[in-house]
């Protein structure tokens, strides 16, 4: 059985505002969590192996420090061969446990609080320029009121 989910958003044109349906294929993903969290060498030596397995587009990880606690491994489709595979090689590096799970869970697109922080970094940048400008703030203001204090 294969799954290959899309997504279907409306986005605005270039020209004219005119609006367009724009379908985008959400490549469904494998959740990886061990029952215990993992060193960043034994996390990586199994990322490297999940690359290896057919039909893997991309293997992403997260965990706190130097710990890896989540893997997950996109794929263009899923076949028994291929959860055969990313299970083999689970079984291998984490021998006290695992947990499987299939959907998505990481972003595949920008959402409206990636645009806010975007426009609000953007104003951040454009108001310390102008004040650089100015000369207020920045690295001037600091020099001077140690001269007026010698």
């Amino acid at each position: 059985m294969v799954v290959e989910p899309t997504s279907t958003h409306i986005s605005e044109g270039q020209e004219g505002g005119e609006q367009q349906e724009e379908q985008q294929r959400v490549l469904p993903e494998v959740q990886i969590v061990p029952h215990r969290l993992l060193s960043e060498r034994t996390g990586m030596k199994l990322v490297e192996e999940l690359k290896t397995v057919g039909l893997v587009s991309r293997v992403a990880y997260a965990g706190p420090g130097d710990m890896i606690g989540y893997i997950w491994v996109e794929v263009f489709g899923f076949h028994e061969k291929t959860m055969e595979r990313i299970r083999a090689a689970c079984d291998k590096y984490l021998p006290f446990g695992y947990d499987l799970s299939i959907g998505r869970f990481t972003k595949y697109r920008k959402t409206v609080s990636d645009y806010i922080r975007e426009d609000m970094m953007r104003r951040l940048r454009e108001k310390l320029a102008e004040l650089a400008e100015r000369g207020e703030g920045g690295e001037g203001g600091e020099g001077e009121e140690e001269e007026n204090r010698r």
